[in-house]
């Protein structure tokens, strides 16, 4: 299990406030917490370095630059073996329609999101998996009608305690 790093008020607020935006200057982000903008970097470069603060993305609004199809399909592997789920693993990492992909717990052994050009472009991918060997036993799609709720940060103040 990965070992649990301590962090501080601080901290917490300065990871807040950059899953909100990113974008925001060293100057701004030390002025919102308190800190000189040396200290308040070197926060920020310790969360980077101990892999607290990962990457930093860019959100694009789909909806606004290309028609397109958001589904998520229910993986079940017809065999349970380390190596199986490795191979599963390796194969769904090369299809870049696969857009995240979670190891699950229940009646499905993966979630997977696929965001494509349209439904026939995830018929045909689903197919070419289905039929490339990789172990794939049952394959349920859920095609998503509607965002209701965007991501918007991790609930970190009753996640983490300080």
């Amino acid at each position: 299990m990965n070992e649990l790093k301590k962090i501080n008020k601080i901290d917490l607020k300065i990871l807040s406030i950059l899953q909100k935006n990113a974008r925001i200057t060293n100057q701004q982000l030390a002025e919102e917490v308190h800190l000189s903008a040396s200290a308040c970097l070197s926060r920020v470069k310790r969360l980077e370095s101990e892999g607290i603060l990962k990457r930093y993305i860019t959100e694009i609004n789909l909806e606004k630059l290309a028609p397109h199809v958001e589904a998520f399909a229910e993986v079940t592997l017809e065999n349970h073996a380390p190596e199986d789920f490795e191979r599963f693993d390796d194969e769904i990492e090369k299809v870049k329609e696969v857009t995240d992909s979670y190891k699950i717990s229940g009646a499905y052994d993966y979630l997977l999101k696929f965001v494509c050009t349209d439904v026939r472009r995830y018929n045909r991918i689903s197919d070419e998996l289905i039929k490339s060997h990789i172990g794939i036993g049952k394959l349920s799609t859920l095609i998503i009608l509607e965002r209701t709720k965007d991501f918007s940060g991790y609930p970190l103040e009753s996640l983490v305690e300080v």
